[in-house]
């Protein structure tokens, strides 16, 4: 997995499961994968230590994968995603690409 990937699979999961983080947690995840901030910047920010803000990455990771492995929303979300994909394309049907174009938004902006 490329790094840009692998920021979009730690933003997608962020965006499904970042309320059961920590707020420690989801805060430093989501300013290094959503903002792009560095160790430094966010423990200078925070006024906590580079160690600390790395261990709460690396446990907010952890946590995320896990309720991922268990629940599967994402992985579900990305194949109703591509199944509407395929859908649109079939279809000539403007009212019936608009509904699909809700369930789309609906799973994007997140559950």
């Amino acid at each position: 997995m490329t790094e840009i990937e692998q920021f979009e699979h730690i933003n997608s999961l962020l965006c499904c499961y970042g309320d059961m983080l920590t707020p420690l947690q989801k805060e430093v995840l989501t300013c290094y994968y959503s903002y792009n901030l560095s160790l430094s910047e966010i423990a200078s920010e925070r006024k906590v230590s580079r160690a600390a803000v790395d261990d709460a990455l690396k446990k907010g990771i952890n946590k995320l994968e896990e309720f991922e492995e268990k629940l599967k929303i994402n992985e579900k979300s990305e194949n109703i995603l591509k199944i509407t994909a395929k859908i649109k394309q079939k279809s000539n049907n403007e009212e019936i690409n608009k509904e699909i174009e809700e369930i789309e938004r609906i799973l994007t902006d997140g559950i």
